[in-house]
């Protein structure tokens, strides 16, 4: 009886070992997750600028079993930071090439300019590849992560300029207005006044070519290296003050009309009183010009102002003179000072249409 159960005892254990081997050899059927890199110590060259400098590869992850699929996920950060401060996450599927490439100019901007290091200094960085299990269960992912050494450059500044009728200096490239170059070889900003007319950008002062240009959109910039290619410019239809951004990594343009009081409110006995801020009407911006604000209020015979916001600190537009006329257009911005006001006479109350232009500082009151 005892051999017996000592033969049972033994069957059991061998089918208990057959079946661990069994999930064993399930669970390694693959290699384990492995990223590597091209190269682990780079030093980014700013005359290769469009070479790439380094490439991150993968192998497939262990087989999950069939009711599973495998997904891919490669990001990269600064040393230091735990990938909360990473690049977009690139999603692979199961039958992708496992390949991410950065050129020298790539990843120089991104050490510069993503996580704000100094230029020309020695960092590290880091890259990981996450393979997420999707299926029916829930099955921890596997995890691969390696560190870099990297030596940044310090970017030569490019120049960029503004020309055309539209602009200040008007279509004389020797006088193009030179813009700020914000981030190096890539944003440009410009604020001053424009006027009708056209305008482009070129690189080097004097020289037509080459040039930015204005592409399919309103916002969009191509490049122009030929005389034979189409001189499309960006087009101005109202003078005033403008704020100019010229980002060349997407090749985009913004250009607004700059708005120095975004909010305008009249106050006053006039209106309805000087409470704030049951008491403010708020005038409207003009949709095609962002500087020309309008409000339709009847006016008392009495005294009122202008407030830029819903308080007496900021900035008011008022007259020129104490108790001026609205025959007077003259206005001025002031914080502070002197508190003069626009008077409304006995025998002129009535409803009244109020234009304000705060890029030429007039006020016209047309009583309807």
């Amino acid at each position: 009886m005892q051999k017996q159960l000592l033969y049972i005892s033994i069957i059991f254990l061998a089918v208990l070992c057959f079946a661990a081997c069994s999930d064993d050899d399930k669970d390694n059927n693959g290699d384990a997750l492995s990223l590597k890199a091209s190269s682990e110590s780079i030093v980014l060259d700013e005359a290769k600028g469009n070479d790439v400098v380094v490439s991150f590869t993968w192998n497939k992850g262990k087989d999950q079993g069939p009711e599973n699929t495998l997904v891919y996920f490669f990001r990269l950060d600064i040393w230091g930071a735990d990938f909360k401060t990473s690049t977009d996450p690139v999603e692979f599927a199961p039958d992708e090439e496992f390949k991410v490439e950065y050129t020298n100019k790539e990843l120089n901007d991104l050490i510069l300019n993503k996580w704000g290091q100094i230029p020309g200094s020695d960092v590290k960085i880091q890259a990981r590849v996450v393979a997420k299990v999707i299926g029916p269960k829930f099955v921890y992912p596997e995890i691969s992560i390696i560190t870099l050494e990297v030596k940044s450059y310090v970017p030569t500044p490019e120049t960029l300029f503004l020309t055309g009728n539209a602009s200040p200096a008007g279509t004389d490239l020797t006088k193009a207005v030179k813009m700020t170059e914000v981030e190096a070889g890539n944003i440009y900003q410009w604020q001053g006044v424009l006027k009708p007319g056209n305008f482009k950008f070129i690189s080097i002062l004097g020289e037509s070519l080459p040039s930015l240009n204005k592409g399919a959109g309103d916002n969009v910039l191509v490049n122009r290296a030929l005389d034979s290619e189409p001189d499309n410019m960006f087009e101005i239809s109202i003078e005033s003050i403008y704020n100019i951004e010229v980002r060349k990594d997407n090749m985009t343009l913004k250009c607004e009309i700059n708005v120095p009081y975004p909010n305008l409110y009249l106050v006053g006995n006039a209106g309805t009183g000087w409470g704030i801020p049951q008491d403010l009407h708020k005038f409207m911006m003009k949709a095609d010009n962002h500087n020309l604000f309008e409000l339709d209020i009847n006016l008392n015979p009495v005294e009122f102002k202008i407030l830029s916001a819903e308080n007496y600190d900021d900035y008011t537009l008022r007259p020129m003179i104490a108790s001026a006329p609205v025959t007077d257009d003259r206005m001025q911005a002031n914080k502070g000072g002197e508190d003069i006001k626009w008077v409304i006479k006995e025998g002129e109350s009535g409803h009244y249409k109020i234009t304000l232009d705060v890029y030429k500082m007039k006020i016209k009151f047309e009583k309807q």
